[in-house]
């Protein structure tokens, strides 16, 4: 005898449908950048602004005795304030009447509350829109009708801004390295050795980079060969173990690197982050200042359904932007 109950409820003899109720998104999530910064809700106007100064160059050249020097003196004449505008970051969600009263209807609903699934996933892009704009290269806008925008992290430790961040404090060329298509120790050294020269110290800074140079950095100590100068080399025992080939800290006399993928510097078009890029960051010279936290609000509802939004003002600012580095290809 021939059975065809394994066909779809369509054909005749064919069994019930079933559809799992469980809904799976596998999306980069981790947002290095908005965890560790700074964050306060002191943004007062659309254009926030931060206070800077520098010391005098140090000399040595010494004094007369009794002698009392020029009177006064201006030790104020580098300070400069600088800053950029806000963002507005937006994104709404809704389900129609019908969708909302299925899913709480249950059955092979895909969830037993439509809405509150819209709302959660659309706080979860809205939160990685603010991690892809803060690590980005966007220039700030907002003192025309155009869309708020802020400044990301690669355009603060840029050679030029709009407003302009004082000469006294952009970030030097050596901690801005372009062209780099394979990171190397040299490279990262470089950089580091730079900073150093601006702190007066070797201090700790947060390396969030794009995949690649995260695989370069894991594979600094790995080269061997005739040709290839190795730093150190390290000898396991046989037999089954795990095989760490991951560098979670790099560290000279320059300074110190944690190391953090991610997958939102410099997104393109299609949302898609670039692997050789990073940010080599102090995080003491960076906020995350908001107008109005990320959060969601429900609109009133009508015969045709559930909508609302989620929404977040704020902008990026660096107090210092020559004491951080950036590296692009």
């Amino acid at each position: 005898m021939n059975a065809n109950s394994y066909q779809t409820p369509g054909t005749t003899g064919g069994n019930k449908e079933w559809l799992d109720s469980s809904l799976t998104i596998l999306e980069p999530e981790q947002c290095p950048f908005t965890s560790m910064v700074e964050k306060d809700n002191n943004a007062k106007a659309t254009l926030h602004e931060v206070v800077a100064d520098r010391l005098r160059a140090p000399r040595t050249t010494g004094t007369r005795e009794g002698d009392s020097g020029p009177k006064g003196g201006n030790k104020t004449s580098k300070r400069a304030r600088f800053g950029a505008y806000l963002h507005r970051w937006h994104d709404s969600f809704g389900v129609t009447d019908v969708q909302q009263a299925v899913s709480e209807a249950g059955g092979n609903a895909v969830t037993s509350d439509e809405y509150s699934d819209n709302k959660a996933k659309a706080v979860r892009e809205v939160k990685r829109d603010i991690e892809a704009t803060i690590s980005s290269a966007l220039e700030t806008q907002g003192a025309t009708d155009d869309a708020m925008q802020l400044r990301g992290a690669f355009k603060w430790l840029d050679s030029s801004q709009t407003p302009a961040v004082p000469t006294d404090y952009l970030t030097p060329a050596a901690q801005r390295p372009t062209g780099i298509t394979g990171l190397t120790e040299a490279n990262v050294n470089t950089v580091l050795k730079s900073l150093k020269s601006q702190a007066g110290g070797g201090l700790t800074y947060q390396f969030l980079g794009g995949n690649d140079y995260i695989e370069d950095i894991d594979l600094f100590t790995r080269n061997d060969g005739a040709s290839v100068t190795t730093r150190y080399k390290v000898e396991e025992n046989g037999g089954p173990r795990e095989i760490t080939m991951m560098v979670k800290v790099f560290q000279t006399s320059f300074g110190r690197l944690e190391i953090h993928p991610s997958d939102f510097l410099q997104i393109d078009a299609s949302g898609i982050g670039d692997t050789d890029s990073a940010l080599i960051l102090n995080m003491k010279n960076w906020k995350l200042c908001f107008l109005e936290r990320l959060h969601a609000e429900d609109d009133d509802e009508d015969a045709g359904g559930m909508s609302g939004f989620v929404k977040a003002i704020g902008g990026l600012f660096c107090t210092m932007p020559r004491g951080n580095a950036r590296i692009t290809n």
